[in-house]
C-alpha cells in the first residue's frame, strides 16, 4: 500500500501496531498444528487425516483474518489521519482478530454440533467484520481525514450482512455446520449486484 502524501506519523505508527497485531494473531493460529506432530508416531497422511477437522479450522482462520486484514489496508489506504471513532473502531476490530485464535481452538477440538462452540466462532468474525464495516462508513464520511477518495463501503456491509446471516443459519439450524460461511464467496456477486441495481434505478 503506498501512503498518501501528509500522512502523520501518528497514523504510520498505529497502522504498524495493527499489522504487527495481525501477524501476531496469525502466528497463533498455527502454534496448535505444531503441537500436533509433538510425540506422533504415525505418518504425514495419517496425521493430516486424524486432524483434519483442527487444519480445516486453521485454513479458514487465516483466510478470514488475510481478508480482513486486506480490507483493513484498502479502507485506510488515503487515511492522512485519525479522530477518536475511527481509533476506537480500528482497536475494536484487532481485538477481534487477537481473540480469533481461542474460538478457533475451540471450533477444531468440540464437536460441530456444539450451538455455543460455533456461535462464539462465527459471532467473532461476524463482530470483526462489523467493525471494518463502521470503519469503512467512517472514513466515507470524514473527507477532512483522507487524502483522496474514500474506499466504498458497500463491500465490507455485505462482508458483515453475510456474517451476520451466517451466524444466523449456524446456530438455528446446527446440521449446516459451519457451511454458511461459504456464502462469503458470494460477497463480489452481491455487490455487483448493488452497482448493477443503482445503474439500473439511477440511484
Amino acid at each position: 500500500m503506498t501512503e498518501p502524501d501528509g500522512r502523520s506519523r501518528y497514523v504510520d505508527r498505529f497502522l504498524t501496531f495493527i499489522d504487527a497485531i495481525v501477524a501476531i494473531a496469525i502466528t497463533l493460529l498455527v502454534l496448535p498444528l505444531v503441537d500436533l506432530t509433538t510425540d506422533y508416531k504415525g505418518s504425514a497422511v495419517e496425521l493430516v487425516r486424524e486432524h483434519a477437522p483442527e487444519l480445516l479450522a486453521f485454513a479458514l482462520s487465516f483466510f478470514v483474518i488475510f481478508r480482513f486484514w486486506k480490507a483493513q489496508h484498502r479502507i485506510l489506504r488515503d487515511v492522512v489521519d485519525l479522530d477518536g471513532p475511527m481509533t476506537q473502531t480500528l482497536t475494536l476490530w484487532a481485538f477481534t482478530v487477537v481473540f480469533l485464535p481461542f474460538p478457533t481452538a475451540l471450533a477444531s477440538s468440540s464437536p460441530s454440533e456444539q450451538t455455543s462452540t460455533r456461535a462464539l466462532y462465527v459471532g467473532t468474525m461476524a463482530v470483526s467484520a462489523g467493525a471494518l464495516a463502521l470503519l469503512a462508513w467512517l472514513v466515507a464520511r470524514n473527507p477532512a481525514l483522507r487524502a483522496g477518495a474514500a474506499s466504498e463501503p458497500k463491500q465490507a456491509m455485505t462482508t458483515f450482512v453475510i456474517f451476520v446471516v451466517a451466524l444466523v443459519l449456524t446456530v438455528a439450524i446446527p446440521r449446516t455446520g459451519y457451511y454458511p460461511l461459504l456464502l462469503l464467496f458470494l460477497t463480489g456477486r452481491v455487490v455487483a449486484l448493488w452497482h448493477r441495481h443503482k445503474r439500473n434505478t439511477g440511484t
